[in-house]
């Protein structure tokens, strides 16, 4: 994973959330800290691990998510992000 890949990841799930734009994105490197208006704040992680690539979500005043692949990561950060937005499955690579 390089930085601009983490970053095209996350870029790309708000993107096509539809909250690209009403949200800030703080990257540094291999994490990124999601703000929206309201106040709400995401921090997501990649890290290499011994065992393997973890990904962490954690939202502010809750317990960090962790999770083994993208698709995981990704829906979790779905259900705080958007919560009341049906999830689905379809993940596209280039």
């Amino acid at each position: 994973m390089t930085p601009v890949r983490f970053k095209t990841i996350i870029l790309g799930a708000l993107k096509s959330w539809d909250l690209d734009k009403e949200l800030t994105l703080e990257m540094d490197g291999l994490s990124c800290l999601i703000i929206e208006k309201s106040g709400l704040l995401v921090k997501v992680v990649f890290e290499e691990q011994a065992f393997g690539n973890i990904w962490k979500i954690s939202k502010v005043g809750e317990k960090e998510r962790v999770h083994p692949s993208i698709g995981a990561a990704l829906k979790s950060l779905s259900l705080i992000l958007c919560p009341n937005r049906p999830i689905g499955r379809v993940i596209f690579a280039k």
